[in-house]
């Protein structure tokens, strides 16, 4: 019985579950939800999170890839940090499940062609961060009806 425990507060402990700060992070919770800081933690991935989060740094980590995923499970969120990471792709749809999404850093990363439809559906996007990247091709239908876009 002793390990069952033991177990379950490791991985709880460690972030595996779903609505969990990962232990490598800081996270506050306040009225609006969770801000998880993982800035500089070595990541190779986008650790599981709290789906109350709102504001998320996962700035100048080795994230390579966006996993559609983690959008779907971030309804609430209006911040997301990712710069200064190895993202070269960004799947088309991929933000589609982040209606709240105000502020989106993907600077300094490996990004080489923006693919038609990668920032569809983001209502309340007002800031998209993409300098310093490789971008060589925009796809037509890349920046489609953003009517609150204010800083590309």
């Amino acid at each position: 019985m002793d390990i069952i425990v033991i177990f379950v507060f490791a991985v709880v402990s460690t972030g595996l579950v779903k609505g969990t700060c990962p232990s490598t992070c800081s996270c506050v919770d306040d009225s609006s939800g969770s801000k998880i800081y993982c800035n500089s933690k070595y990541l190779g991935r986008i650790p599981a999170l709290p789906n109350d989060t709102y504001y998320l740094e996962l700035g100048f980590n080795n994230i390579t890839e966006i996993d559609i995923q983690f959008c779907k499970e971030m309804p609430q969120l209006q911040y997301l940090y990712l710069h200064y990471n190895e993202i070269s792709v960004i799947e088309p749809f991929t933000f589609v499940d982040l209606p709240n999404l105000h502020y989106l850093y993907l600077h300094y990363n490996e990004i080489s062609v923006i693919e038609p439809f990668t920032f569809v559906d983001l209502p309340n996007l007002r800031y998209l961060y993409l300098h310093n990247n490789e971008i060589s091709v925009i796809e037509p239908f890349t920046f489609v009806d953003h009517p609150n876009l204010r800083f590309l």
